[in-house]
């Protein structure tokens, strides 16, 4: 571990340039290498950061992802010159400072995340005149630590490592991850500090758990920061974010906790004025639908992209729904449709493939309105899966079809009824292999939905 000065007893002057305009440093360190949820959001902020006009070399990346930071260093031969790129026949500890150098780390490489290492970057912040200090911390806490690559950091070693080289500099803290807590309190709250953590204390639970490629944390803390003038307002949408999301699953809060530095409070957001460039954007109800405005990070926005070149394609009325996780459904009026059915068909396909509620994203051309969180707000689930058949609640259908499920009611039993969930087909017959059969001839990829006059949908 390196050698950790003693915290100062009292801050020097902040220089009031770099609350106005400041010049950004930033480490970045994913500690978990079970989940690559951190990575990910590690690898979001640095595209933000550049997108910003922070050059790489003041961004300081860290990974406990083996195959992440490798890809940071070049081998050396014995004389000290450079070879192939580093590979999986490369030393273990690559980047401890008393090994011999076999490897060399490449400008704006990745190192790993071992607590040594994290200390030495954040002691390596630039906190000179002008400058202002940001430090993304993603692992999982035990209440008085944060796990990193073969150990932990706590609290005490991270204030003192950030008051070396930051001092009165203004200083962003985001520590991503359960059982946080403990460095949103003394001896990292200082004035010249905001600070948000994941969790307060030991809290484990959904709002600080993974959920897909990212956190729901780091969701929403990403997401949040779109639009925002300021760090702490940015914090606050965070943290309702997160208690919203808890809410929709019926999840305790993990009870995200921040602190705001007397002398920082009004720092801004290095991206206030140019949130168009991010690529997560909780910003539904603003503007147009675009092909570029999917709410996701860079690689579902990629998987979910032909889905959106789909929808601008269509005919008008239209509808898409989705959710945050990355599941995409839409309907059109191809077969006379009204406003009204592809609204609620959109949320059903939707809710069918993803097994939840969704959000209604866009009506035709327009996002649909935002919510409190500066989210679309998550309808609730409409999707019927069990109980009576009610020829008013039959999802996948058009509202001139529920004529049908009337007739297939008053049918005798035995009988069964399938429909397609993409098409709008129905299928009705006294088993459900001859149902599901009629149902393909009218439309194709059909599913069973009612046996007799039971409701058997099943989640895919």
């Amino acid at each position: 571990m390196p050698d950790l000065p003693a915290a100062p007893a009292a801050l020097g002057a902040l220089d009031p340039a770099a609350l106005s305009a400041p010049r950004w440093n930033a480490l970045l360190a994913a500690g978990d290498v079970t989940l690559h949820v951190d990575d990910n959001a590690v690898a979001e902020l640095d595209q933000r950061f550049q997108a910003s006009g922070v050059s790489f070399e003041r961004i300081h990346l860290l990974s406990a992802d083996k195959s992440v930071f490798m890809a940071g260093f070049q081998q050396m031969d014995r004389h000290g010159h450079g070879g192939r790129g580093g590979g999986g026949d490369t030393d273990e500890r690559v980047g401890v400072e008393d090994e011999r150098p076999p490897m060399r780390r490449l400008p704006g490489g990745i190192e790993p995340s071992r607590p040594a290492l994290v200390l030495r970057e954040a002691m390596a912040l630039d906190g000179r005149r002008g400058s202002a200090c940001f430090a993304y911390l993603g692992s999982t806490g035990d209440g008085r630590s944060l796990d990193l690559l073969g150990d932990s950091i706590t609290p005490d070693q991270l204030d003192r490592a950030l008051a070396a080289s930051c001092n009165a500099a203004p200083t962003v803290v985001v520590v991503s991850g359960c059982g946080t807590g403990a460095f949103a309190q003394p001896p990292m709250t200082r004035s010249n500090r905001l600070i948000l953590t994941a969790s307060t204390d030991d809290r484990h639970g959904f709002g600080c758990g993974p959920n897909m490629a990212l956190t729901t944390f780091d969701e929403c803390f990403i997401g949040a920061l779109d639009g925002a003038a300021t760090w702490a307002e940015a914090f606050d949408r965070t943290k309702s974010c997160v208690a919203r999301r808890e809410g929709l699953v019926n999840q305790a809060t993990v009870a995200p906790a921040s602190y705001i530095g007397a002398l920082v409070a009004s720092l801004p957001a290095p991206w206030a004025g140019s949130a168009s460039k991010g690529t997560i954007q909780f910003r539904q109800g603003i503007g147009k639908f675009t092909l570029d405005g999917a709410p996701y990070y860079s690689t579902l926005k990629a998987k979910t992209r032909p889905d959106f070149e789909a929808y601008a394609r269509a005919a008008a009325p239209k509808a898409m729904a989705l959710t945050l996780s990355g599941t995409v459904a839409w309907a059109s009026a191809a077969a006379g449709e009204t406003p009204d059915d592809v609204d609620r068909l959109a949320l059903q396909r939707c809710e069918y493939r993803s097994g939840g509620a969704c959000i209604l994203y866009a009506r035709n051309e327009n996002l649909a309105a935002a919510g409190p969180s500066s989210q679309a707000s998550i309808h609730p689930a409409i999707l019927v899966r069990s109980g009576s058949v009610d020829p008013g609640m039959v999802p996948f259908i058009r509202a001139d079809q529920r004529s049908r499920i009337a007739a297939y009611l008053r049918q005798p039993d035995p009988k069964a009824l399938a429909l397609g969930p993409d098409t709008e087909a129905i299928g009705t017959g006294a088993t459900a292999t001859a149902a599901l059969a009629e149902c393909n001839r009218n439309g194709g990829s059909c599913v069973l939905y009612a046996e007799n006059d039971r409701v058997v949908l099943a989640v895919p």
